[in-house]
């Protein structure tokens, strides 16, 4: 790390150089500040600048660079003027947005030079070990995302086939009641771990800003009454006294669907987990002023005063002790209120204690009705049709689970368990779609797509390819975009939106 020294003066650099280097200081001196090539050195550690260099022509480009650094950065100046000047008001024309500038009158004391240029060095000494922290700390981050990333794809592979499972045994006509309730306890813990995986990838996203709203106007009552009937089986599980309260007009919003059901589901299931078997939830919705409120009131083991906002804090957990009664992973609460930030809404927590219940209030900026939207065109609706689909997976259970859930709608299945068998079986079979996954040994789920979209691109009519996948990222989602998939289905995928895109 060096000093710069700008100065048009070679005699008053020569002086500067030898007091720096008498005290071990590194310094490289430059006539103006042209001399720099337009950017500041890499090992720059302070700036020693005169009060002629100011007149440089370059000087604008000097005070841009240092408007510009990054966020850690804050390059200290020292600058040395003639005695008299007025030198706030010299400061404030040549670099008005910097905060780190030394001021020096001439005569220079030669020590004062000295330790000006020491402490400015100590402070970007500072500033680059937070560089280092940062830089440390982002890749901590991005190794976490790949992790849950990972992770994510790993748990959703088992959960695949065990809902597909679950999806033919309700289809079954058998009336065993020991089965039925066998098999509502595993659809209901499926859900639960599906819940959990996303909430796993969507705590990291949303931190990082990385989740894009899709919003349009609708109705929060319709909202939430979608959300209450979507929890129903962990209400009915736990045997509470669920009670809904809307509001006697419609309150509309913008809203991303899918995240506003999300964030309503969040809070009515952290009520369920927090309020004993029997408890009473009530969901009302209201209006107030020019907002739009959801609240979700339990009578369960209430916030004490100093978590009230700990609860919204990610992995924040209430109940630390062995039993772990209420499960979870900690970061519902904290999707649900980045969620209605990111709308432009709120969320905050209320509690009179210990045993004394909760309330959560999300607050909506109300928007005004929307304009009626023109009639949809009748139409006669079509037959189910009878397709031909390849099924490509590598993992058995999935593949073998597909296959049947495919059979019971009636379509002609088709399997492969590789990439290089996949395209064979397109090529000689024709079929109407191909269900692909991404994580296929040998030739991969999107090169196995490119080949078909190359190799199929005169059929009469192409291959619908959909990828199914544990990958849900934005990225994964381009790339399958671009590899040539009509549709991208995260596993374990949900079989009534399989289904109506066959039938598409």
């Amino acid at each position: 790390m060096r000093a710069l020294i700008v100065t048009p003066n070679r005699a008053d650099a020569e002086l500067a150089l030898g007091f720096l280097a008498e005290n071990g200081i590194a310094a490289s001196a430059y006539d103006g500040v042209g001399q720099m090539g337009g950017e500041l050195p890499g090992d720059a550690g302070c700036i020693l600048l005169a009060e002629e260099a100011l007149a440089d022509a370059d000087m604008p480009g000097l005070r841009d660079l240092l408007e510009n650094q990054p966020a850690w950065s804050d390059l200290p100046l020292v600058l040395v003027a003639s005695h008299g000047a007025s030198l706030a008001g010299l400061v404030e024309r040549a670099f008005p947005n910097s905060g780190n500038v030394t001021l020096l009158e001439r005569p220079l004391n030669p020590l004062t030079l000295v330790s000006a240029v020491q402490v400015g060095l100590r402070a970007r000494s500072r500033q680059l070990e937070v560089r280092d922290l940062l830089e440390k700390r982002e890749e901590a981050l991005r190794q976490r995302d790949d992790f849950l990333a990972m992770l994510a794809h790993e748990l959703r592979n088992p959960l695949a086939p065990m809902r597909n499972a679950v999806y033919v045994q309700k289809t079954l006509p058998i009336a065993d009641e020991v089965l039925a309730r066998t098999r509502d306890i595993l659809e209901r813990q499926i859900g639960h771990l599906s819940r959990l995986v996303d909430d796993l990838i969507d705590v990291a996203r949303l931190e990082r800003g990385k989740i894009a709203l899709q919003p349009r106007r609708l109705d929060l009552n319709v909202a939430v009454t979608g959300a209450v009937e979507a929890c129903l089986p962990t209400i009915q599980g736990r045997a509470h006294n669920a009670r809904l309260v809307l509001e006697r007009e419609a309150l509309f919003v913008d809203a991303d669907p899918v995240r506003l059901e999300q964030l309503l589901t969040n809070l009515i299931v952290n009520a369920c987990k927090f309020t004993p078997p029997k408890g009473d939830i009530e969901v009302r919705t209201a209006r107030e002023a020019d907002a739009a409120l959801v609240c979700v009131r339990d009578n369960g083991v209430g916030i004490e005063a100093g978590m009230l906002e700990a609860v919204f804090e990610p992995f924040a957990q209430g109940d630390q002790t062995l039993a772990r009664s209420a499960g979870g992973l900690g970061v519902g609460l904290s999707i649900a209120r980045r969620i209605a930030e990111l709308h432009g809404g709120s969320l905050h927590a209320a509690s009179e204690g210990g045993n004394r219940g909760a309330l959560f209030e999300a607050r909506f900026p109300l928007k005004p009705a929307p304009l009626p939207a023109a009639a949809p065109e009748r139409r006669a609706a079509r037959p189910a049709l009878r397709r031909r689909i390849l099924v490509v997976e590598d993992n058995a259970d999935i593949r073998e689970s597909l296959r049947m859930v495919l059979g019971f709608w009636g379509h002609d299945v088709l399997l492969a368990e590789s990439g290089v068998e996949g395209l064979e079986l397109v090529l000689s079979e024709k079929p109407d779609i191909a269900l692909l996954d991404i994580g296929l040994p040998g030739m991969s789920g999107y090169d196995l797509a490119r080949r078909i979209r190359t190799e199929a691109a005169g059929w009469p009519r192409p291959v619908r390819l959909f990828a199914l996948t544990g990958y849900g990222q934005p990225s994964d989602r381009e790339r399958s975009r671009e590899a040539g998939f009509d549709a991208h289905l995260l596993k374990p995928v949900d079989l009534e939106v399989l289904r109506e895109l066959l039938a598409a």
